[in-house]
């Protein structure tokens, strides 16, 4: 029997998920608050990443789409835009990887619950992204924004000199 939408969505989000773990994992041990800078630019930490990681797929898994968001004390730390903070300023890194894990499994239970017609329907705050408001597309959006990051975190495993391959 073929996938349904929904199924598909999912079985993407859980690819991409297992795809930021393995990246984080070969970097365990490393400086999680380590900034590397690029001709003058400055690239984002571990531990920023994976806040941000998760402070998005909240906000973009479930208030977006009607779900029920998790409480994150710390998250305009690490919303859109924000700058990478002080070390004396982050949350313990455990307690970050315990919200990454939980809204990631709250996100996966409330998307496997949605049906073709809750793909269909506008975000609640009207984001549009690709020229579509529909929480079928902030779906879509929430993969590409970790798939991104995820990437981000394979070049810190460079940076760091962590042979990936």
């Amino acid at each position: 029997m073929p996938k349904t939408e929904t199924q598909t969505l999912v079985e993407t989000l859980e690819l991409t998920r297992d795809l930021t773990k393995y990246y984080l994992k070969s970097l365990k041990g490393k400086d999680i608050h380590k900034v590397f800078e690029s001709e003058g630019i400055q690239l984002n930490s571990i531990i920023w990443l994976i806040a941000h990681i998760t402070v998005s797929q909240n906000w973009l898994l479930l208030v977006c789409t009607g779900g029920e968001k998790v409480n994150i004390p710390w998250a305009r730390q690490f919303g859109l835009g924000s700058e990478i903070p002080k070390k004396e300023d982050c949350p313990p890194f455990e307690e970050i990887l315990d919200y990454f894990k939980e809204v990631h499994e709250k996100s996966i239970s409330y998307v496997s619950q949605l049906t073709d017609e809750s793909l269909a329907k506008p975000t609640t705050n009207g984001i549009d992204f690709g020229g579509e408001d529909s929480v079928r597309a902030i779906i879509k959006h929430a993969i590409r924004h970790e798939g991104v990051h995820t990437g981000h975190l394979s070049w810190l495993c460079k940076l760091f000199g962590v042979k990936t391959i």
